[in-house]
């Protein structure tokens, strides 16, 4: 009987560790689906590299400043390098040309916000809007990957890498939260040392503090940081205060809306019936905090239009989809997986921004007047910040609902225009500002610079929306014509219709 007993329980024992295994492969696969990682690489039919060396000719290049065109210049390009910048009738004998035809040439542009998770076909859709540079957000090893692949001469932008944002859980939830939502989870002083030296020494460019790092992890990272000579940058936890920040090693700060946050929190947390007063707090306390990010150097990423559409996505997600390149998302993130709550995604039934089924309309309104004043909590902010001269990069976080690769930066810079940002300072703000910042050889057009350019039909000092209106993209010197372009978007659109789960006829 008791031989019986044992052989029954080593069964149960056997099928229960066979679930627990086919349900960690399960999700562990869904997981995987839906940061893209089954979906079907594109692969567009290029031309091969033109020459190595040659002269684009008669373009109206983006002077250092930033500020005016100067033009009938050539710019001549050898090795992947700008070797010089010269009047278009001083080009050497010999050299190859391109013909500008007039046409805007800037540098190329960067994202300094967004997320790259598993479907490389992303790409080829930042590339094929002028994107040559992003600073990924939270890069995980296969972006490593990629970035190593580009360096070698693969079609795609720069990558500045941020090693998965460090957070804060006990154990059971720690190790769930580090698996679905790939965060580093530390919870002693000697872990944050540890796992900011282990990412230091991978190549990894900065760290990120999340939102759910306690206050002993926020610490201990600024002080790991700045022993390894390595960025902190992110979000400001919720756990700390302004003062923190500007007693940390922190330099950047991912989106305009953590300091709508920590303000919130210093006011003692606001609803519908405070709002008002709360946008008050932050007229009042905007100018002294311009004022420290300037004296600590700190930086801030924009995310205005993301922001700016929470409410919209709530209201009305059926337009923003609508206006949204929907056939350049990566489908796993756009359908997200009921199995990890709703995860990324952006359709109706499972956009993480929507309000939930149950609330009533009553409810709704009130969520309304909360979210408006938290737009317009941001935009005070950022007026102050721009006035006060806060250096300002501009940012999407691309792959948050409704914010496509590549695309969303150009819906980005016409919210800063909106927002009062000049033509001048939006190109600043996606160009030299992050270059300077990410200590990149980009960013702007001059001798021994990286050789990452776009050439535009119009100007863009009198209309920042000319940045859409794309001729060419020069990536590490090889030249991408129009119709180059728009195969990388041909092929990207193929590869992810294959991969749809969810038809886009609806949108």
């Amino acid at each position: 009987m008791l031989k019986w007993i044992v052989r029954i329980g080593l069964a149960l024992c056997a099928i229960a560790l066979v679930g627990m295994v086919s349900t960690y492969v399960f999700i562990d696969r869904e997981l995987n689906r839906m940061y893209g990682a089954f979906v079907k690489v594109a692969e567009p039919d290029l031309p091969p590299p033109g020459p190595d060396a040659y002269a684009l000719v008669d373009v109206n290049v983006l002077s250092p400043e930033g500020d005016a065109f100067v033009p009938g210049q050539a710019v001549v390009v050898d090795a992947g390098l700008i070797r010089s910048v010269m009047p278009a009738d001083s080009v050497p004998a010999g050299l190859e040309t391109v013909d500008g035809q007039g046409r805007y040439l800037i540098p190329g542009l960067t994202d300094s916000h967004i997320h790259l998770w598993q479907s490389e076909n992303d790409l080829l859709v930042y590339v094929a809007n002028g994107v040559t540079q992003v600073r990924d957000m939270n890069t995980v090893p296969v972006n490593l990957r990629w970035r190593a692949e580009i360096e070698d001469g693969r079609i795609g932008p720069d990558i500045f890498a941020v090693a998965p944002q460090f957070a804060t859980f006990g154990p059971m939830e720690g190790a769930f939260v580090g698996w679905t939502q790939r965060k580093t989870i530390v919870r002693t002083d000697d872990q944050v040392h540890d796992a900011v030296k282990d990412f230091a020494a991978k190549g990894y460019d900065a760290l990120k503090s999340s939102s759910y790092l306690d206050k002993a992890g926020y610490e201990a990272m600024s002080e790991a940081t700045r022993a390894q000579g390595i960025k902190l940058v992110g979000h400001l936890p919720i756990a700390v205060g302004l003062n923190d920040l500007w007693a940390s090693n922190q330099s950047e700060v991912a989106h305009v809306e953590e300091f709508v946050k920590a303000l919130d929190r210093e006011f003692g947390g606001y609803g519908p019936d405070e709002a008002e007063a709360f946008l008050e707090y932050v007229r009042e306390r905007s100018d002294e905090v311009a004022g420290r990010m300037i004296e600590h150097g700190i930086s801030v990423t924009s995310t205005m239009e993301l922001v700016d559409s929470f409410q919209r996505q709530k209201l009305d997600l059926h337009t923003e989809l609508d206006a949204a390149e929907l056939a350049y998302e990566n489908p796993g993130i756009a359908e997200g997986t009921v199995i990890t709550s709703r995860g990324m995604g952006w359709m109706p039934e499972v956009n993480i921004y929507r309000w939930p089924d149950q609330w009533d309309d009553d409810r709704k309104a009130r969520s309304r007047i909360y979210w408006q004043a938290y737009a317009e909590a941001q935009h005070i902010l950022f007026d102050t910040f721009r006035e006060a001269g806060v250096p300002i990069m501009a940012g999407t976080d691309a792959n948050v609902p409704v914010r496509v690769p590549g695309f969303s930066l150009h819906e980005e810079f016409l919210a800063l225009q909106e927002a009062g940002m000049s033509p001048a300072q939006i190109l600043a703000s996606a160009t030299s500002v992050p270059s300077d910042y990410m200590g990149t050889n980009a960013g702007r057009i001059q001798a021994g610079r990286e050789a990452d350019l776009v050439l535009l039909r119009d100007n863009p000092l009198e209309d920042i929306a000319a940045t859409q209106e794309i001729d060419m993209v020069v990536l590490d010197g090889r030249r991408l014509d129009r119709a180059a372009l728009d195969g990388l978007l041909e092929s990207v659109k193929a590869a992810n219709d294959e991969s749809r789960k969810v038809p886009l006829e609806q949108f």
